[in-house]
């Protein structure tokens, strides 16, 4: 089973996408809304959405359902 952690905020039509995309697969996702943490708020600011599969951080500009595919299996 892949762990996959969903770093968003609030109103972002990015994230929104992201969790779309990854209703396609049998994934459970942990959604982190980085407006309350205030470390995560620094380092994802300007990069929501980003994802962390098995450990490996992909922000917005790599994700794609090629890219998940290639990760699930």
């Amino acid at each position: 089973m892949h762990k996959v952690v969903l770093f968003e905020k609030k109103n972002c039509g990015l994230c929104k996408e992201v969790k779309d995309l990854l209703s396609l697969f049998d994934v459970t996702v942990e959604e982190v809304n980085i407006e309350k943490d205030s470390a995560l708020m620094e380092k994802y600011m300007f990069e929501v959405p980003v994802l962390l599969i098995n450990g490996e951080e992909l922000d917005y500009r790599t994700i794609d359902y090629m890219e998940l595919e290639k990760r699930f299996q």
